[in-house]
Order: structure tokens, then sequence, then C-alpha cells
């Protein structure tokens, strides 16, 4: 883990465009991907479903070396949930207990999905950051109004970004709610490459080598 510090963005200053990646926590959930310029004219989106359709999604993308890509950290469908959770922690601290198997995904909050993949294009020396979706809604103020990708929820989302974040080129109908979580990355990209937008960024964590970016709130 990584202490809490602000985001240098000097190295980050050139940067060209900015690319958001709302993972899917597997192939039947849908993947959006996002790129915008420094101008926030939305260039790309799409939407993705299989590992296969992100690889070749960055395989094809002209001018990622003038990017910072922002992927975001899928929930893990293995985990164990609802009314479990809620009893389990009243009862027992499943990580502190010797009877469990800790080497499980099933106690972990994030998937690995695609970390392998992610860590080949930071080799490739692509700036390459992971994001949490939740809280980075919550440090905007975005959520805790309406159920989470609920139809108002991402009304909501497209609300903002097309009139409080300036995204004047969102159509009036609704986006898939991952489109909208990729754009929120990718203008999570623009905060960590410029002063003007009103936000710091900065690390909050590590996840698999890979530094995860929060807003300094």
């Amino acid at each position: 883990m990584i202490k809490d510090r602000v985001l240098e963005k000097i190295k980050f200053e050139n940067k060209l465009y900015f690319v958001g990646l709302s993972l899917g926590s597997c192939s039947t959930n849908e993947t959006g991907a996002a790129v915008i310029d420094r101008d926030l004219n939305i260039l790309t989106l799409d939407k993705l479903f299989s590992m296969e359709d992100v690889r070749f999604f960055f395989k094809r993308m002209v001018g990622k070396q003038n990017s910072i890509i922002n992927i975001a950290l899928p929930e893990n469908p293995q985990m164990l949930n609802a009314k479990w959770k809620l009893i389990s922690r009243e009862y027992q601290l499943i990580q502190s207990c010797e009877l469990i198997n800790q080497d499980s995904d099933w106690i972990q909050r994030y998937s690995h999905r695609g970390c392998d993949f992610f860590n080949e294009l930071k080799e490739q020396g692509i700036d390459i950051f992971r994001y949490d979706i939740h809280e980075l809604k919550s440090s905007f103020g975005l959520s805790g109004i309406y159920k989470d990708r609920s139809p108002v929820d991402c009304k909501a989302l497209q609300s903002a970004l097309k009139y409080r974040f300036g995204f004047k080129e969102l159509p009036s109908n609704m986006l898939p709610v991952s489109q909208l979580e990729a754009i929120l990355g990718a203008y999570l990209g623009i905060i960590m490459a410029s002063d003007k937008t009103g936000y710091n960024a900065k690390i909050k964590a590590n996840y698999n080598d890979i530094s995860v970016i929060g807003l300094d709130i």
C-alpha cells in the first residue's frame, strides 16, 4: 500500500489524449471505453466485452504513448456478498481466521481481470493507472442520492458530465452506464494533467503494481 500523496503533474503536461475504461467484472458485463482530448472532445466511445476485445481496442489505438489511461477496478464476481457479508462482519474477521483459505479470490473485493495485460502496457512505457469508480463518483458528489446504476443515477451522471464538467457533445438520449463511467475515468486523466479543473489527483493505493488514483479532497 502506498501512502496518500499528491500526484506529480510535470510529466503529464504534454499528454494529448485521455482514456477511461470502465472494466466489467466478467465477459458478460459490458466494458465501456472512452477517449477524450484536452478540450473535452469525445474522440471515441466503445462498448467491449471480452478481454480479447480490450486487447484489440488498445492494439488499434493510435497515440498510446501520448495518453493517460485510467482503468476502473472491477468488482470480484466470486466474492460472497449481501446478507452474508453483513452477518460475517459481526461475528468473524475473515482475513484473520486461520481456518479459512486466504489464498482464494472469493474474499477479495476487486477482480484480477486483465491485470497481466495492463502490466504489459505499463512495461511498454505507457502511463496506465487504476481508479475506483464508486469512490470517484463519491468524491465528485455524484453518488448517495440514487441507487447505483439505476436509470435516474445514470441520468444524473450524464447530466453532470454535460453541464458540470463541460462535455457538450453528449447526446440527449441515455448512454450506457459503462460508457459514462469511462468518460468520468478519462476526465480523471484531465485532472492528473491540468491545474485548471479545480481538482487535484493523488495516488491512493497500489493494485497489482499499478497506482490507484483518486481525488485529493
